[in-house]
């Protein structure tokens, strides 16, 4: 997973939960300050982080069938994510469209946690993946932003996971390729 990884798992997490204040309070909220702070605090430790390693000569890339996969996800999560807006506007329900973009995030993660082979992800998929079903079931605006919190939460946790794994040196050993 490495640097990057961590770094975009914690950007996306931050933009969940800018989402979430503005679905639950206004694009003007002081609240915004809150998750873009966590990001920059992160991104601090995570640069720190990567120096070190760096230095030890320890970074461990993914393998080219991991890549592969990876990047075979992230396209599915972009196509689903268009998918799953306009499956919500056209039934009736624009609200749910924060929940329905952290479930495909969730669902994203599922192919990564086999291909890479990483089995935290498999948690990770399924806790977006309950969290926003159980949002889109919440009375709406609650439901939302409950769902995209816990996505926001689920994200910050596994970058700050891997970036204390990268750390300790305790990494997955890579697949076969």
């Amino acid at each position: 997973m490495g640097f990057w990884g961590a770094m975009i798992m914690s950007f996306w997490g931050t933009v969940f939960a800018v989402a979430g204040i503005v679905q639950l309070d206004s694009a003007r909220s002081p609240y915004l300050a809150i998750p873009v702070a966590v990001f920059a605090a992160f991104a601090v430790y995570a640069r720190s982080v990567h120096r070190a390693i760096s230095r030890e000569g320890q970074i461990r890339k993914l393998t080219q069938r991991a890549e592969k996969v990876v990047q075979w996800a992230t396209i599915g999560e972009g196509v689903g994510i268009l998918i799953a807006i306009n499956v919500a506007n056209n039934l009736g329900h624009p609200e749910l469209k924060l929940a329905a973009i952290a479930l495909v995030a969730g669902l994203h993660f599922l192919p990564m946690a086999y291909g890479i082979p990483f089995r935290q992800f498999y948690v990770l998929g399924a806790a977006l993946v309950f969290t926003s079903i159980l949002g889109m079931c919440m009375p709406q605006p609650m439901g939302n932003a409950f769902a995209v919190f816990m996505a926001c939460v689920g994200l910050w946790m596994a970058a700050l996971f891997a970036m204390r794994r990268e750390l300790r040196g305790d990494l997955p050993a890579p697949a076969n390729p």
